[in-house]
């Protein structure tokens, strides 16, 4: 039995528990971070690498970046991360830097670590070798966090220099070595045409992507070994004496390196490490993200997490049926999209309900798990314009092309949901909102009807795969997924525009149209076929106006590439585009409607 002195110390025990955060620090001795430490560094063209290890104490608080700074008299470079090693360029060779590191916390940034003495350096190979570098890593380097899975997934930028003379294509080949007697490869790309020396970051137009280890993926697939220790990634670019002669959907390194081995004229290669680490925060709702994607039978996107966001990649374009049974359309078409690298969508890992509610009235809500947008049910320019769906807009997936020639849902993903059982999406996400709590299916978890608040169209039903504290569920009533956002959205709500690029104005204001149907390829081209029982108005510039008869008609397009795709950016009006689509306009017969046209973004 405890007597009145034990009862009133155990109450202030609790109190004191409570006040100061349970077993953590108190939050009145919380302070910023100590200083990093063992800096070691790479030197490289123009630019380093940065090795630190973490301060002795995160000062109670967890660490949310680090920041490198380079000093040269009064020249200054800074490079911020959230992980060691950080990257810093823009360095001139040849000078000496003085290099340090600080880490930051929500207290505020600690003291700077120990300095280290940083010279760039010019590349040693032989006058006139033919080479391979990237302002990402130098040779024998540490590949940043960035272009990995456990970052933004981006492909780094590659550059090569002094191709022997008769290179008539390029090729390259990123590959690893998991297990002794394994090869395994990361990115795929030939037909690279011989004027290409230099590939952007997240460059996905030069050439033709082929498919890579861990598919089915065209792309670039970022380092995600779960193996221990450091993985070395290799990058080798193949001067060829002839163009690749290869077709087929399923071209992978081993076919390519095949058709190459005796047109090869010289190779250049660059090594570069790179070694997991453990995620320290949000680490579970990252894996609720990546195991979701597991459940499409459509298309996969790929997932890589930082201590913040989910990152959501993918073409936006799925395996299932699209644009058929619509019957209102503005002839866009779904070609594929640039969701790739830094431009992936961002899903909050640590989603939690906001004092105040964010408004989805226009433009993308979330992702579904095939990597297709999901937008609200109205039409561009707010709900006053008309509900999709209603409008007849819709194709039988509850999806459509809009203004950017995307394709992206306005309801519930049918199409997609079909390839598990009805009551798997009890269960398990078809999508994830921009506030980062998942859409569910039509059920909670025990499979009765999901009750939807009169909030933003979710409920605070425990369930299993999805982060706690708030779920939405589709409906067949608009808003047909949700209304408005429970939690803060990511950025991408405000900056969604930047992730589009329009090719083209609409050609058309939305017409009642029947029996449309999208094709697959054939002889290279998809083609959307479409009647109307009245005469319509189209422009294919802009600046024109054709009238088309009542009647049937299709619309035949297909990407450029090669010397096609480098005679269309090489126009003044393509300035600074990187791909182009050549649209041909028909009637069903296959007379001309219009003149064809080529589209650039």
């Amino acid at each position: 039995m405890l007597n009145k002195l034990q009862w009133i110390f155990c109450a202030l025990v609790v109190l004191l528990t409570a006040c100061g955060g349970g077993s953590g620090t108190p939050a009145a001795n919380l302070t910023v971070p100590g200083a990093p430490l063992n800096l070691t560094f790479t030197a490289g063209d123009g630019l380093a690498t940065i090795h630190f290890s973490a301060p002795s104490s995160d000062g109670g608080s967890a660490i949310t970046s680090y920041t490198a700074t380079c000093l040269n008299g009064s020249a200054k470079v800074i490079k911020q991360g959230t992980a060691a090693p950080l990257l810093v360029s823009a360095l001139t060779n040849g000078l000496a830097y003085s290099c340090s590191v600080a880490a930051t916390n929500a207290q505020g940034t600690g003291n700077a670590s120990t300095t280290v003495t940083v010279t760039p350096v010019a590349p040693t190979s032989p006058v006139g070798a033919f080479t391979l570098s990237s302002q990402a890593a130098v040779e024998g380097g540490t590949l940043p966090i960035d272009y990995t899975c456990d970052g933004f997934s981006a492909s780094p930028a590659l550059t090569w220099r002094n191709a022997p003379v008769g290179t008539q294509e390029f090729a390259l080949v990123m590959s690893t070595i998991p297990t002794p007697g394994t090869i395994k490869y990361n990115w795929v790309l030939y037909k690279i045409a011989s004027s290409v020396t230099d590939l952007a970051k997240d460059n996905y137009t030069a050439g033709t992507a082929g498919v890579g280890s861990d598919g089915p993926l065209l792309g670039y697939q970022a380092p995600c070994s779960q193996g221990p220790g450091a993985k070395t990634y290799t990058f080798t670019v193949y001067a060829l004496s002839k163009p690749v002669s290869l077709s087929g959907s399923s071209i992978g390194g081993t076919e390519v390196l095949s058709a190459i081995s005796a047109s090869t004229l010289s190779q250049a290669s660059l090594n570069v490490t790179y070694t997991r680490t453990t995620p320290t925060t949000a680490a579970s709702n990252c894996t609720y993200v990546k195991n979701s994607v597991t459940g499409s039978t459509t298309g996969t996107p790929v997932i890589s997490c930082d201590a913040s966001y989910a990152y959501i990649a993918s073409s936006a374009l799925p395996s299932h049926t699209m644009m058929s049974a619509i019957a209102a359309t503005n002839l866009q078409v779904p070609i594929a999209q640039n969701f790739w690298g830094s431009n992936a969508w961002r899903i909050p890992l640590n989603p939690a309900i906001a004092s105040t509610t964010t408004s989805a009235v226009d433009g993308p809500i979330g992702v579904a798990i095939n990597g297709v947008p999901i937008f609200n049910p109205c039409k561009q320019g707010g709900c006053q314009n008309g509900d999709t769906k209603a409008l007849g807009e819709l194709d039988s997936c509850n999806g459509h092309a809009g203004r950017a020639d995307d394709y992206h849902y306005h309801a519930a993903p049918s199409c997609m949901m079909v390839g598990k059982p009805p009551n798997y999406w009890d269960t398990h996400p078809v999508g994830w909102a921009l506030d980062g709590f998942a859409i569910m299916g039509y059920n909670n978890p025990d499979g009765s009807v999901a009750t939807r608040d009169a909030t933003c169209g979710g409920n605070t039903v425990a369930t299993p795969n999805a982060p706690a504290g708030y779920t939405y569920h589709v409906t067949d009533q608009s808003p047909y997924v949700l209304s408005c956002f429970r939690g803060s959205p990511s950025p991408d709500l405000a900056g969604q525009g930047a992730k589009y690029s329009p090719i083209r104005q609409p050609p058309v204001t939305p017409f009642a149209v029947s029996n449309m149907s999208l094709s697959g390829a054939v002889d290279g081209l998809q083609t959307l076929l479409f009647s109307s029982s009245q005469s319509f108005t189209t422009t294919a510039t802009g600046s024109d106006s054709v009238v088309n008869k009542a009647g049937s008609y299709q619309i035949r397009y297909a990407p450029l590439s090669g010397a096609d795709l480098l005679a269309s950016l090489a126009l003044n009006a393509n300035k600074g585009k990187s791909s182009c689509w050549r649209f041909e306009f028909l009637t069903a017969a296959g007379a001309t409607s219009q003149t064809a046209q080529v589209y650039c973004r």
